[in-house]
């Protein structure tokens, strides 16, 4: 460990820069979990464990073998090479128990399938009769189908084992005993829905029960949102139970050049005999395997094993993270630049490791069954075998069934009255993407044409465009050809370079479910949260860019990409208008997002309505994701993260605008009026507490689904209404005549439009998201078809009812003085309250006086300041005031009882006098 952290230290100095690009420097000590001193397995597996694996049995495994003797499924948590193993050890007990079976292991992606293959391989070759193990991607994908442990990733599953399973995989369907899945926490989102959906379509070719396992990240909410995947309660291991390894993190600053620097720091590592992986972004990742060209050197989306883990950048995500951190891999680096929320992250670390964002335990929003995902797996499970109504109303999918049957991709057994099969207008097996709402996925190619990954189509227009630099918001590499037909992007490797979307939006609110006011940390009424529906129409049009440290320019999309589509979203009644253009709002809450839970920022949209001063931030897949359901009770959570993340970007040329506009907005929501205080007349807005619980729930009345508009003209809005229907948008966002998109149409993911419910009479709460609603087109390919299934409540749980009660009166708010001003007035004021800074003594009246809880000297963290110093403590009468030093702010007066304070370790030179 201390040789690794020496060459790091050495490429450092000889990096020749002004400030060390050492950020941090944290030692992680590893833990020994819970160990057992017997496991009741087969005596050739307990000797192959000891011979390869080197470690005693621990009590995880003894819990998930019990669960999978009783038929519970069960979940280890943890990411680590040792809860890797303890699912091959699992699978080949049940192997070695039931000479007849076979198993099937779920891998995230080809580059983890290949990796459970080898070590699953490792621990068996000892057997006798052999096990056969095998993935579908690797060199032994031609006997997959005769293995006994089959390891495959999800769109394989769907592509292929599913697909060909009268054929090549007849036997294994017929003997399948135990699904094992790897990573469960990838599955969030639209992707939760994918699995849920080929979960059921392989409980239909099994020839008996089937069992369920897996292994996940230690994440916040894995209990709920497995059990609305699956349907079923798991059983799920405390992150103690398994031991992991120390290691060290280290942050660096990078100089700009982030896949350069990371290949530069790995040829350090490997000069000295160390293995490496890079941890990528899936846009970045084909352009860093071309440049891998050592054998202990490799590229791969998650972590693979090595001696040093390098990250190029915090989009990878919190989860993927931490699997690095219990990787097993000695020196874990991250490279930290000017990403979005990157300043932010650089900045807290300083403040106080500890408590860092990607060093939190993710949350994991749940998700309800999306239908456009379900019509693509209804299709596909009628091409398998013919659907039956007893299946399709234990799932309670009959609405879905009944629009895919009116739309001639279901017809019914000649002869019968409750068999379905499937239409024969075209292929249903497309390609899967396991975060595109059933629809075919964008292609990403690199210069030279080759595939290297698929994307979510949602994101096409927005970040995707010509001349797009991506990953969002932080860049690297540059959309250089774009083909609409074919769904292909290519991207060419342009470090340093970054751009912003400009764009116009219109929403219109078609189901409003629910209502709240959002929790201030003083008390008092908050803003006003609703959620619901929306159909928004979004533009974009133009996009700002950056290349190194050159100014800022604007530039013109040729043609303008248009797409629309209906989703969950989440609104806030601002108190007041912004000024602003190019929907430059809202993305600090999108950033929080993507840093506090396992959603990125591409999952969600804002946009901002001048005319109702609504801001929404709306789901970015047709129907939901999951991530407006859980704003809609967990917001306070990630505002105060998010004005950090505009705070540090105000200096940034390319965000200073969206940064200034979002902290605008953000203290008004989280401080509300500034309050007057004897010694302190001019308090600057508080920041919100953490708390994460709703204050109350209002209800609204139905009759509030609305059309609003953000950004386009009044006279575009009456103008489309003179001349009747809107054009219809296309599957890539192509426009055409002769559509209707009315306030109550269904939108598909790409924006066509598919149905249309008449408003003349409502449709009664418990019917309203459930009733058949007839397409008013013809069917077009497949593919398209799909997109106009509409909402449809889940298997699991069904959405809330519209509230019909009369909305109560709004409560006046009042204007909020801006923050740059209030400091400004304390700056000036500064000089003259030096003074008479004394303190004042209680009078005979007031109580008891308090004990201070800050001393001078201490070093704090206030909200929405920064770090400081104490210079003075104030007791007057049973509050305390303090005298700060800020280094941004200068000297500023703080009510501990009103802005959130927090008292950080002392400094190392502290604590060695």
């Amino acid at each position: 460990m201390s040789d690794l952290i020496d060459i790091l230290h050495t490429v450092d100095e000889r990096a020749g820069r002004s400030a060390s690009s050492l950020i941090a420097l944290r030692p992680f000590p590893g833990g020994s979990g819970v160990r057992i001193s017997h496991l009741p397995i087969d005596r050739a597996l307990n000797e192959a464990w000891v011979r390869i694996i080197g470690a005693p049995f621990f009590q995880a495994q003894s819990v998930a073998r019990a669960a999978l003797r009783r038929g519970t499924p069960f979940a280890i948590t943890g990411s680590s090479p040792l809860s890797r193993a303890s699912l091959h050890l699992l699978a080949l007990d049940l192997l070695r128990n039931e000479p007849d079976a076979v198993t099937l292991l779920i891998a995230p992606d080809p580059d983890q399938a290949l990796l459970h293959e080898r070590e699953a391989t490792a621990l068996a070759r000892f057997f006798r009769p052999v096990i056969t193990i095998a993935a579908t991607s690797g060199f032994q994908r031609s006997v997959a189908p005769t293995a006994r442990l089959v390891i495959t990733t999800l769109p394989e599953l769907h592509s292929s084992l599913l697909r060909f399973h009268d054929r090549a995989w007849h036997s294994f369907w017929r003997r399948l005993r135990l699904i094992l899945i790897a990573d469960l926490h990838t599955y969030h989102g639209i992707a939760a829905s994918h699995l849920g959906m080929i979960l059921l379509r392989a409980g239909r070719l099994a020839a008996q029960s089937i069992l369920l396992g897996g292994n996940v990240a230690p994440v916040s909410g894995a209990d709920a949102a497995l059990h609305l995947l699956s349907g079923r309660e798991w059983r799920l291991m405390p992150a103690t139970d398994l031991p992991y390894p120390a290691t060290t993190l280290a942050l660096w600053q990078s100089d700009g050049k982030r896949q350069r620097e990371a290949i530069y720091l790995a040829e350090a590592f490997l000069a000295h005999n160390a293995s490496v992986n890079l941890v990528a972004n899936y846009f970045e990742v084909g352009n860093l395997r071309a440049a891998a060209d050592h054998e202990r050197l490799s590229v791969a989306l998650r972590p693979l094993p090595a001696d040093v883990q390098i990250i190029t950048g915090a989009d990878v995500g919190p989860a993927t993270f931490q699997a690095a951190l219990h990787s097993g891999s000695k020196l874990v680096i991250l490279l930290l630049d000017q990403g979005f929320s990157e300043p932010a992250l650089q900045r807290l670390a300083k403040l106080d490791l500890t408590s860092w964002p990607l060093l939190q335990p993710a949350i994991w929003p749940p998700t309800t069954l999306n239908p456009f995902v379900a019509a693509l797996h209804l299709v596909c499970a009628a091409s398998e075998r013919p659907l039956r109504d007893e299946e399709v109303r234990q799932w309670q999918l009959e609405p879905i069934v009944e629009r895919l049957a009116a739309q001639k991709h279901l017809y019914r057994l000649p002869g019968t009255t409750s068999v379905w099969l499937p239409g024969a207008q075209s292929d249903p097996y497309i390609t899967l993407a396991l975060h595109a709402a059933g629809a075919e996925p964008l292609q990403l190619c690199d210069e030279q044409g080759g595939l290297i990954g698929v994307a979510d189509p949602s994101l096409a227009g927005r970040w995707a465009h010509l001349a797009a630099a991506l990953p969002p918001l932080r860049g690297g590499q540059q959309v250089v050809e774009r083909d609409d037909e074919t769904g292909t992007i290519r991207l060419a490797s342009r470090e340093g370079r970054r751009s912003l979307p400009l764009r116009r939006c219109q929403v219109r609110i078609r189901d409003q479910w629910a209502r709240r006011e959002l929790r201030r940390a003083h008390g008092g009424r908050g803003p006003q949260l609703s959620w619901g529906r929306v159909v928004i129409e979004e533009i974009t049009y133009a996009y700002r860019e950056q290349t190194d440290r050159s100014l800022v320019q604007e530039r013109m999309l040729a043609e303008p990409f248009t797409q629309q589509w209906q989703s969950q979203a989440i609104w806030v009644k601002l108190s007041r208008p912004l000024k602003v253009n190019g929907q430059l709002v809202g993305w600090s809450c999108a950033a929080a997002i993507a840093l506090r839970t396992l959603a990125r920022l591409e999952d969600c949209v804002t946009a901002y309505d001048p005319a109702t001063q609504h801001l929404y931030i709306i789901d970015a897949q047709p129907n939901g994701n999951g991530v407006a359901e859980w704003l809609y009770e967990q917001l306070e959570a990630i505002l105060p993260l998010a004005y950090d993340i505009a705070l540090y970007q105000r200096t940034d040329p390319l965000f200073e605008e969206l940064a200034r506009i979002d902290m605008d907005w953000l203290l008004t929501v989280l401080g509300g009026e500034s309050e007057e205080l004897s010694v302190a007349p001019e308090l600057p807005p508080m920041k919100s507490s953490r708390d994460e619980s709703a204050l109350r729930v209002e209800s609204v009345p139905r009759g509030a689904e609305g059309r609003h508009s953000a950004e386009l003209p009044r006279d575009t809005e009456e103008q489309r209404s003179e001349e009747g229907p809107h054009s219809e948008v296309g599957p890539r966002g192509e426009v055409g005549p002769h559509s209707e998109v009315g306030p109550h149409s269904e939108v598909g993911p790409r924006g066509d439009s598919s149905a249309q419910v008449t408003p003349a009479e409502p449709l009664a709460p418990e019917r309203r998201r459930s009733e058949p609603v007839q397409s008013n087109r013809s069917a077009g390919n497949l593919r398209n078809r799909f997109h106009r299934a509409p909402d449809q409540p889940t298997p699991l749980q069904s959405p809330p009812p519209v509230i019909h009660e009369p909305e109560p009166p709004l409560p006046v708010e009042t204007p909020v003085p801006d923050a740059e001003a209030i400091l400004a007035r304390l700056r000036q004021r500064r000089v003259r309250s030096r003074s008479s800074e004394s303190p004042v003594p209680p009078t005979a009246d007031s109580g008891p006086a308090i004990e201070p809880r800050f001393q001078p000297g201490d070093r704090i963290i206030c909200m929405p300041y920064g770090a400081g110093r104490v210079r003075l403590s104030i007791v007057n009468g049973d509050r305390e005031i303090l005298l700060v030093e800020f280094a941004e702010h200068g000297e500023l007066r703080i009510d501990p009882s009103v802005n959130l304070v927090r008292r950080l370790p002392p400094e190392e030179h502290e604590m060695r006098e």
